[in-house]
Formats: C-alpha cells, sequence, structure tokens
C-alpha cells in the first residue's frame, strides 16, 4: 500500500484498480486452484484482455505458475494456473489489548503456525522482546523460508508514514514506533495497519468470492472497542495518512457511560466486548461469578441464562443502531459483523436485522446484505494480506530467514 502525503485524502486511482484486480484474481485461483484462464474470466467478471495481462504480470512476477494441461476441445490445450506457496511467506502480528496472536502463513494465505501471548502495558518493552521471540521461532522452524514482510495490526490510531501507533486509549499505549522496534529485531519489512482495517482485508482474502462482487463493504469489528473498516472496489479506504474507523466513538446515548476517548455514551461504550461483560456484571449479580469473558457470557446465555440473553440483547441492538446510521451514510452493499459477539450470531442476528429497518433502507435497493465474518480472528487473519499485498507490488527484496 501507497502511503500519502501528510493532511491529504487517500483517492483511489488507476494503481488501486490494478491492485484490486490482482487480489481479485489472487483469490479467485487460491479458492479454486487448479484453474484456467477461462474460467478465471467466468468466476471473476474481469474481460480476458485483462485477465491474461495480470495473469502473465503474476507468472514474470513467480506469484503463480502454470500447471498440467486442461483437457482439450480442440486446438491448443490450456493451462491450469496455481499460486507458487513458496513465492513468499510473512508473519502476521495481531496486537490485542489484553492478547497478541503472532503466526506465520505462506503465500497461499495457509497459516502454518501461531502462537499467542500477553500483551504487556508497556509497548516499546513488549514489542523489542516480542520481535526477539519471533526471530528465533523463524531461525529455529523456517530456516530456508523466503520470508517478504511482516503485518501488524493494531487497535488505535495508526500513522502510516512514520509506522507508529499514535494512540490506542484501549491498549494504554502511545507514541509507539511499531515499525522500526520490530523491523530492527527482525531485518524484515513492517507493514502495520489498524485491527478494524486488517479484519476487512481478512474478510476478502478468506471470505467468500461473493465478497469481491460488492463495491463497497463495511466491516464492524466488535472486541474491547468497536472499529471500522471500509473496502471500496477491492479496497481498503485509508483516508488520510492516519485513516479512518473511529465511527465506534460516536455518541450514541448522552446519558450513557463514559467512553475510552472521553466522550459519553459513545457506540463503543455501549456495544463493545468490555461495555456488555460490565452491564452484565451490574445488572445480573447472581451470575456474574461465572462469566469472565464474552466467551463465558454467550455459553450462560445459550444455556438458558435470561439475564445473559438480555444483555448479548441490549448489545445487538446498540450494534444495530450504530450500523442503521453507518449504512444510511455509507451505502454499503454488503455489511460484516467479526469478533466474539458473533459467536451468539443465533441471537444478535434478528435484532440487527430489526434496527436495520427504515424507510430508506429499502430491501433490494439499499438495504445492505448482513453477514458475520468468515474467520473466528479477523484482526490476526487480516495481518497476512497486509503483509503479502507487497508482494505484489515492485522492488520488494526477500530474505531468508532471519
Amino acid at each position: 500500500m501507497r502511503t500519502n502525503a501528510p493532511n491529504k485524502v487517500r483517492m483511489l486511482g488507476v494503481e488501486d484498480l490494478r491492485e484490486a484486480n490482482e487480489l481479485k484474481l489472487l483469490h479467485v485461483i487460491r479458492d479454486r486452484q487448479p484453474i484456467s484462464r477461462a474460467e478465471l474470466v467466468k468466476a471473476t467478471g474481469l474481460r480476458g484482455g485483462t485477465v491474461s495481462v495480470i495473469v502473465n504480470r503474476l507468472l514474470r512476477a513467480s506469484v503463480i505458475h502454470e500447471g498440467e494441461a486442461a483437457p482439450s476441445s480442440g486446438g491448443r490445450p490450456a493451462t491450469y494456473l496455481q499460486i507458487n506457496a513458496e513465492k513468499a511467506y510473512v508473519v502476521g502480528i495481531s496486537i490485542g489489548v489484553h492478547q497478541t496472536i503472532y503466526g506465520v502463513s505462506d503465500f497461499n494465505g495457509r497459516i502454518l503456525t501461531q502462537r499467542t501471548v500477553r500483551t504487556e502495558s508497556n509497548g516499546r518493552d513488549f514489542l523489542a522482546q516480542l520481535g526477539k521471540d519471533i526471530a528465533l521461532q523463524l531461525r529455529t522452524n523456517f530456516r530456508r523460508a523466503r520470508f517478504a514482510g511482516v503485518g501488524v495490526s493494531l487497535p488505535g490510531l495508526i500513522d502510516r508514514v512514520a509506522g507508529s501507533l499514535v494512540r490506542s486509549p484501549n491498549l494504554g499505549w502511545r507514541d509507539v514506533p511499531v515499525v522500526s522496534i520490530l523491523e530492527s529485531k527482525l531485518d524484515l519489512p513492517v507493514h502495520v495497519e489498524n485491527d478494524a482495517n486488517a479484519a476487512a482485508l481478512s474478510e476478502l482474502w478468506y471470505g467468500p468470492m461473493e465478497v469481491w462482487g460488492a463495491h463497497c463493504l463495511l466491516f464492524i469489528l466488535v472486541v474491547e472497542g468497536i472499529g471500522t473498516g471500509l473496502i471500496l472496489n477491492g479496497e481498503v479506504y485509508v483516508g488520510s495518512r492516519i485513516g479512518m474507523g473511529g465511527f465506534g466513538h460516536i455518541p450514541l446515548d448522552p446519558a450513557g457511560p463514559a467512553c475510552s476517548c472521553g466522550s459519553i455514551g459513545c457506540w463503543e461504550a455501549l456495544a463493545s466486548d468490555e461495555a456488555t461483560l460490565a452491564r452484565f456484571a451490574a445488572a445480573c449479580l447472581n451470575s456474574s461469578d461465572r462469566v469472565s469473558s464474552l466467551h463465558d457470557l454467550i455459553a450462560l446465555a445459550q444455556s438458558g441464562d435470561t439475564c445473559a440473553h438480555r444483555e448479548l440483547a441490549a448489545t445487538a441492538s446498540y450494534i444495530g443502531r450504530g450500523i442503521k446510521g453507518l449504512a444510511h451514510g455509507l451505502a454499503p452493499e454488503v455489511i460484516v459483523i467479526g469478533g466474539q459477539i458473533t459467536a451468539a450470531w443465533s441471537i444478535i442476528e434478528p435484532i440487527l436485522l430489526h434496527e436495520l429497518q427504515g424507510e430508506y433502507l429499502v430491501p433490494g435497493i439499499s438495504l445492505p446484505q448482513l453477514r458475520c465474518a468468515s474467520v473466528e480472528q479477523p484482526p490476526f487473519f487480516g495481518a497476512f494480506p497486509v503483509a503479502l499485498r507487497s508482494v505484489l507490488h515492485k522492488g520488494k527484496r526477500f530474505h531468508s530467514g532471519v
């Protein structure tokens, strides 16, 4: 992803369209390999000439390779295309408020290893140690692998130009030079992205092909906070150098609880995992000793606990009110919900659909499709395409081991 000059809005141009088409083609090849060029044209809806140009470019870059010949119907037989899984390996890191997950993926997006560690309050020290741990893992287990880079997803305000986390109230970090710290330990290019944008990328990379048919996709990440990622024509829209995604801090209730941003009654303060657990603990004293996580709360609700069910329903209503406003303003064709809350999809989906009703949200015209995320840990899975996309850019160097 290219960076932007300070204070300039990120616009989608020819390069973005080319990159989006490349990613679209790679998604189809990964999902349906081996696949012929003719099948690619049919699956993507792109013109035959466009597919041919992109395929040739990817072949020259060794991103894909030709395999066995397809059955001939007369004339020269077509050849099947496959992803060159060993073209590049990448490291994906998802830094969360309580836990950090890191792992290694091949170019197919297949996750080969992953490990979870506790996130520490001192960002600089934590990242330095994390970098050392990952470097040791790569030297030990992936000595002969060629690594293209590292993708990092973080909650909070990201400065993509500086490669730093400017501020994350939920994480408790401020002005942390993420890229410089990790690059010094790993000797690999590091790419940072907001967790909600990374989550949106995970839907493109690991989700169904139908996602690519949407010109506008809105991803709502419900974790300790609420983040939003916007996909326009297959490309993450990031706005200025610090990006967009702060819809979680839109005030919904002037009499609501305090938010980490300093305001009152924000969407995040009403509908995040932390907000749900806090509301449950205050309202359901008889059951609160059995709940230490949202996972526990969902299990309790599914076992028939009416108080747990009521608080999850309240959260669903808050989420629904927020996405209704965004649906009116952004007009997405698809809205994807990600996070642990989706484990209670049978409880929350009817409430979300009810909240999305309105005179300006017309089925078949302006009412968006609503679905839960394709993966259980979207920010972690999204960290891999954050790094893998850099492989498509010219001039990237590769590294054998660390």
